[in-house]
């Protein structure tokens, strides 16, 4: 795991909304989670951050997710 993209950790169906799934990622470097490509994981619904390196996304999926996926800086 680079400077330049986050890793996801792990991710789960959520309910709210409906379909939705919440993708954990963490990253190495001073980053926001909000600066990394998260609509590539699909339809972007929201995110948060929760310590300095990590945070999650809430998207509605397309295509497979694997843990270990990464996603790069915008």
């Amino acid at each position: 795991m680079g400077k330049d993209s986050a890793i996801v950790m792990s991710f789960y169906q959520n309910d709210d909304p409906p379909g939705s799934v919440r993708v954990n990622l963490k990253w190495n470097g001073k980053h926001d989670i909000s600066d990394f490509q998260l609509d590539r994981f699909g339809d972007f619904i929201g995110c948060e951050n929760e310590t300095d390196n990590t945070g999650w996304a809430l998207v509605r999926a397309r295509g497979n997710l694997n843990i270990g996926d990464t996603v790069p800086l915008l």
